[in-house]
Order: structure tokens, then C-alpha cells, then sequence
């Protein structure tokens, strides 16, 4: 089962928050104070690791004291179910019906856990099959023996016996065993021999009835069934929110000391959090120190250690940590190293970051209990003491828990927003009727507009500037060659690009699409040009048909460059210039390698691939992206047009055009009363 989507309702300061949908790896953003604590501790009360229950008394929503109800459903999650799940609950009902793939379970203030069928799916009563094996066990009647009055009267009232179970009419069954043997002892006739006989069925057969009845009121249901195959499999739910480094350095009869006194420190439960992970005994480190029993600690820290390493090499494979404890009298160390670092360095001296990487995957590790698979991770604001660069790190370890658990995580760092997948995105924002979260990023709060476009502009790998107007194209080459030859033909007296668009080079087509994903979502007017190939095609699906369906696409354009031009195949931004001259100039700047060799191109799509291979047959390894600097000072070179090769001009024009018509579009578009 996975988590698919969830809602709360009148829990905090939400009274609801709407469906909420979840990805493997989902980030909710919103300003502190927004309620993404709320939303996540409502979302993990459904089923905790350790029993946690709603206090309506104090988290019941303030100003709404009227409505109070402990049946009030506080949290809704919709899970998707497994192929596997779908045909063991087939099997539990007698009906063959068509499941849903996702089923609904809830919890309300008083505890109950419920889980939504479609109606009429699993019946309130005992499964037939088990009806009927329960029933078999009722004596045969002997007809021959018995009297033939006596054997119809005990037929039927075998039979109904029989019907009432089976139409599950339960509450009537408990009298049948009284009743029936009234009926029958009415009926005693016949021979010394025949009465015997009835004497021996009627004593056999209230006792049967009696055990049918006992075991039949006592079966679980069809719908009770299901309910518990669901709950049995319904993934853990782990919440974290304190994320400060562990300390392991500790003097043990003062860490004994405050914790049989109840005055623990937070170190002291860090501290304590390594012993239990390593399977240490606090109590039996500090008796060994007393009874001068060196030998038998060493012995018991180094197996603590070896413990502990082995439970992290198998959750952390990125690194190769390797843990050792050491004891000095009361005093205890906490060494660790790694591949990267071999130096045994106290945990407390290593780097802050380290420090925080190491205490988080422990904290993971001892809230899951172990439990690493198929969990729901719920992490309220992580890294919010963690440097930019170490945010992105982050974000890598988060892809890393959620190949196997559901990881939703709380921020409202711009660093914690990764840039890649906007689908992940959820925007928390603040009504008059409590906290809501959407996946549509045109609903965010001027505080959450902030944060997603500071990640846009603040981005490690590359910066993503925007304005009012913005053409994302997929290269540096492509913007490169497409403002040059706007330059020209403005030098020319023709229309170039417009003055008021920016525009932005992305790391190739798949990101083109989520920069483009970013800036619509900013309610900004987007224009994309994406290459005529496989990936350019799949990127302007996943725009088309996935993301901008959310904002009705109407702020932004996807233009196929080869549609533009009329090209019939595949075509890249270099399929705008002449062969012959892109030719020359691949040639100039790999004149040294070539020294005289012929460069061959064989018939093909897209030009720029047809010379990689050309240089590829001559064992050269070759990068569009010298040509394209090349072709840039070229352009920047010419006058106007006039010196371009013949039949660019007209392409030039066919796409600057396109694009110019694009934003013209999005004008009318925004123009258009609503």
C-alpha cells in the first residue's frame, strides 16, 4: 500500500485543508506559522509507530467549540493498492466485482480507524463459505431410525438453522438451540428404540446448534475482514521535527544520575538514543565502571560498535561508516569515520555538517524503530541549520529514503525546493477557514510566491532570472544563436526578439519543461522552443498533458522548432544554418585534430548529430558546443542580414516570428475578460 493522498479536517488551525496529493517525494511549502506543522501531525496520528491519539481537548479547532464530536474525522488517507492487495481482498468476498485501486482509511478524535469500501463491496456478514463449513458439522438425520414425523420435523428445522446463518441474521440464532429442542421433544414417539434414538439426535444436535451458534456470532464479517487485512498493512508513519546533532561525549554516572531524576538533558537523550541503537545498557556500562571491570566494557562498547556500524552500512550506502566507543573511567567517546574521512575523529570535532548528516540518519533509525521500508517519513522543516550547499545534499539523501518509504517534508527555504520536479510541489496557504494546501503553484501566498521564486533565482547549479515575459529555450547554444540572429535582423530593420523577454537557457529538454513548469506557476507569461526529437517531443508531453493542465496553460506557449520551420524530421537549433557553412566552421575549430583527414557525413536527421558522427568515424570526440561559440562570433560579426548564408534569413525570420507570435497570443490571452 502507498500513500496517495490525504486530507485533514478540523484539527488546528485547519478546518480543511483539502486533498493534499502525494508523490514518493512530496515538499510542502508555505511562511511559518502556516500551519505545514499542523498538516503533517494530523497526517501521522493516523497510524504512529507509537500509539499518539487526537486530544479534541486541545486540538480541536479554536473559535468552533459548538461542533465539537469525538466521530469527527480528523484524518483521511487514500492508499493505492497493490496488484497482490487487490487479489487477497478478492478472495475475502464472494462477489466478483471490480475493485478500486486505492481505498480510503480514516480516524477520528475517538480512535477509530475505518476503512472506506464502495458499497455493497464487502457485506456485513460472515463469508457464505464459512457459513456453510460451520453448518456441515450439524448431525445427519438417520430418517430409518428416527420416524419418518420426526425426521421431516428435524430437516427443517436444520434447514432453517441453516437459512438464518446464512442470511446473517445473527441476533437469532442464540435461541434457536432452546426453541429447537422444545420443537423436537414435542415429537418423541414410536418404539423403546425410536425414542432412544430421538433422545441421542436431539442431545447431539443442540449441542452442534449451540457451538454453530457460538462460532458464527463470533466470525469476523466480510467488510471486517477486509477492514483488517487493510489496517495490518497500512505503513508506519514517522514523524520528525528536532533535528540538533548528537552528542557522544558523555560522563555516564551524570547522564544516570539526571535521567533516575528525570532531569535529562537534550544531550542526554541524543547520548542515550546511540546507546539503545548500538544495544548498550547505560546502566550495566556504569556497573562495570564501579566494579573495575575493563576488560568485560571494552569487550561489550567494541561489540556496541560493530552493532551500530553494521545498522548503518545497511541503511547508508554512500558512504562506508565505520563507529568506535571508547571508555576512559566515567568517562565515554564516540568515535566515527568514513571512506572519505579516515581519521578517527570525535563525533563532537567532526564537521557540522557531518554532525548533522550522522544525527539525522541515527534520529531516522531510532524513530523507524528499524522499520527502513514502506514507512511514511514526515519531516517538519529539515536543514533549517544546514548551509545551501549541504541543503542540496539534503535533498540527494531524501531521493535515497524515499526508493523505499513516502517521504513529505515541510519547508519554506528556497534551498529545500528542488528545481527538477515541480510536480513535488505543494503550496500551503491561510483562508478564513483554516490552513489549505494545493498543487497549484498560482495559489501561493505572497510568503510562498517569495520562497519559490528565490529557489528559481538562487539556485546552485545555475541561475534562473526572470521576468514579466520569458522564452526558455533548451541551451546556452540555443540562446546564444537565437539573440544573434534577432541581433541581425534588428540590424537589418526587421523585428527581433522582443525587448521585454527574457531569455533563459535551460540543461536540456526535460528541464526546459520544469523551468518553464516554475514560471507559469508564478503567474508569469512563458514562451518555450523546444528541439524537433524524442526529447524535446516527451518534454512538451509532460507540459502539455501533466503540469500546465493545472494552470489551463493559459500564460504559456510550447513551440516544436520543426514545426516552425516545416522541417519533416527530427531538428535541433543548428538545423537553422546551412550545412556547408556549419560545416566550415566545425572544421576551423577542429582543424588541429583533423590535420587533413575528410570529414565524411552520412545521410541523416539533425545536422549537429550527423557531424558528431562524422567526427566520431575519425576517433574525434566532438563537442557542438566550440561551434556553437564560433558561430556566435560570426553572427556578431555581420552587418545585417545580407551577409547571412543564403535561405537563413528566411529561417531566422520563421522562428523569431513564431515567437514573437507566441507572445502576442499570451497578450490576448491575459487581455480577454474573464
Amino acid at each position: 500500500m502507498q500513500l496517495r493522498a490525504f486530507r485533514v479536517e478540523m484539527f488546528k488551525g485547519v478546518v480543511d485543508s483539502g486533498w493534499i496529493d502525494i508523490e514518493r517525494l512530496t515538499a510542502i511549502v508555505g511562511k511559518n506559522e502556516s500551519g505545514k506543522t499542523t498538516i503533517l501531525k494530523a497526517l501521522h496520528k493516523l497510524n504512529p509507530f507509537e500509539p499518539e491519539p487526537y486530544v479534541m481537548a486541545r486540538e480541536w479547532p479554536r473559535g468552533h467549540r459548538r461542533e465539537r464530536n469525538s466521530s469527527q474525522i480528523v484524518c483521511t488517507a487514500r492508499f493505492e493498492l497493490a496488484e497482490a492487495e487487490i487479489e487477497d481482498l478478492r478472495q475475502i468476498t464472494d462477489q466478483q466485482v471490480d475493485f478500486k485501486s486505492t481505498v480510503d482509511v480514516t480516524r477520528d478524535y475517538a480512535g477509530r480507524l475505518e476503512t472506506c469500501f464502495a458499497e455493497g463491496v464487502f457485506p456485513d456478514r460472515v463469508h457464505p463459505n464459512q457459513v456453510d463449513t460451520t453448518c456441515e458439522s450439524l448431525p445427519e438425520i438417520a430418517s430409518g431410525a428416527l420416524g419418518h414425523t420426526f425426521s421431516e420435523r428435524a430437516a427443517t428445522l436444520q434447514e432453517d438453522a441453516r437459512r438464518l446463518a446464512r442470511e446473517g441474521r445473527f441476533s437469532d440464532l442464540p435461541a434457536l438451540p432452546n426453541d429447537h429442542q422444545t420443537a423436537l421433544q414435542t415429537l418423541i414417539q414410536g418404539s423403546p428404540q425410536e425414542q432412544a434414538d430421538q433422545q441421542t439426535y436431539i442431545q447431539q444436535y443442540v449441542s452442534k446448534l449451540a457451538e454453530v451458534v457460538r462460532v458464527l456470532t463470533n466470525s469476523p464479517s466480510i467488510q471486517r475482514q477486509a477492514h483488517e487485512y487493510v489496517v495490518q498493512r497500512l505503513p508506519t508513519f514517522i514523524y520528525m521535527d528536532d533535528f540538533k546533532a548528537f552528542v557522544g561525549t558523555a560522563m555516564l554516572n551524570e547522564v544516570k544520575a539526571r535521567r533516575d531524576q528525570r532531569t535529562e538533558t537534550q544531550a542526554d537523550r541524543t547520548f542515550q538514543m546511540i546507546l539503545a541503537l548500538s544495544a548498550l545498557n547505560l546502566d550495566e556500562l556504569c556497573s562495570q565502571e564501579e566494579q573495575n571491570d575493563r576488560e568485560q566494557r571494552q569487550y561489550d562498547l567494541d561489540d556496541g560498535a560493530k552493532t551500530l556500524t553494521n545498522l548503518i552500512r545497511e541503511r547508508l550506502k554512500q558512504r562506508q561508516y565505520q563507529v568506535e566507543f571508547r571508555a576512559d573511567g566515567k568517562q565515554f567517546f564516540t568515535m566515527v569515520t568514513d571512506n572519505m574521512n579516515e581519521a578517527l575523529i570525535r563525533l563532537e570535532e567532526r564537521s557540522k555538517g557531518f554532525q548533522w548528516f550522522f544525527s539525522f540518519d541515527l534520529m531516522f533509525m531510532h524513530e523507524s524503530k528499524g522499520t527502513f521500508k514502506d514507512c511514511v517519513i514526515l519531516l517538519d522543516e529539515p536543514g533549517l541549520h544546514l548551509h545551501p550547499g549541504a541543503q542540496k545534499d539534503l535533498l540527494d539523501r531524501f531521493e535515497e529514503y524515499a526508493a523505499g518509504n513516502t517521504l513529505v517534508y515541510t519547508t519554506h527555504l528556497p534551498f529545500m525546493i528542488d528545481l527538477r520536479h515541480p510536480d513535488r510541489l505543494r503550496v500551503i496557504s491561510e483562508t478564513p477557514n483554516g490552513a489549505v494546501v494545493t498543487n497549484d503553484l498560482t495559489q501561493s501566498q505572497p510568503d510562498a510566491k517569495l520562497t519559490l521564486q528565490a529557489a528559481m533565482g538562487m539556485s546552485i547549479s545555475q541561475s534562473y532570472l526572470v521576468a514579466q515575459r520569458n522564452l526558455v529555450v533548451e541551451g546556452v547554444d540555443d540562446y546564444w544563436i537565437l539573440s544573434e540572429l534577432s541581433n541581425i535582423l534588428i540590424r537589418s530593420g526587421g523585428a527581433g526578439l522582443p525587448e521585454d523577454v527574457l531569455v533563459t537557457p535551460a540543461g536540456g529538454a526535460s528541464e526546459a519543461a520544469y523551468i518553464a513548469t516554475f514560471m507559469t506557476g508564478q503567474m508569469l507569461d512563458v514562451v518555450v522552443l523546444l528541439d524537433t526529437d524524442q526529447a524535446g517531443d516527451n518534454a512538451r508531453d509532460a507540459l502539455v498533458k501533466r503540469w500546465l493542465t493545472r494552470y489551463n496553460g493559459k500564460d504559456t506557449q510550447v513551440l516544436s522548432l520543426g514545426a516552425v520551420i516545416g522541417a519533416a524530421s527530427e531538428c535541433s537549433i543548428e538545423d537553422l544554418i546551412p550545412e556547408n557553412f556549419y560545416l566550415d566552421l566545425a572544421m576551423h575549430v577542429y582543424a588541429r585534430k583533423l590535420a587533413g583527414r575528410t570529414l565524411t557525413l552520412r545521410p541523416g536527421s539533425q545536422l549537429c548529430k550527423r557531424v558528431e558522427r562524422g567526427f566520431a568515424e575519425l576517433g574525434i570526440a566532438f563537442n557542438k558546443g566550440s561551434v556553437a561559440k564560433d558561430l556566435r562570433t560570426a553572427l556578431t560579426r555581420m552587418k545585417d542580414s545580407s551577409e547571412l548564408p543564403a535561405g537563413m534569413k528566411e529561417t531566422a525570420e520563421k522562428v523569431i516570428g513564431a515567437i514573437r507570435g507566441a507572445f502576442d497570443s499570451l497578450g490576448r490571452a491575459s487581455a480577454a475578460p474573464v
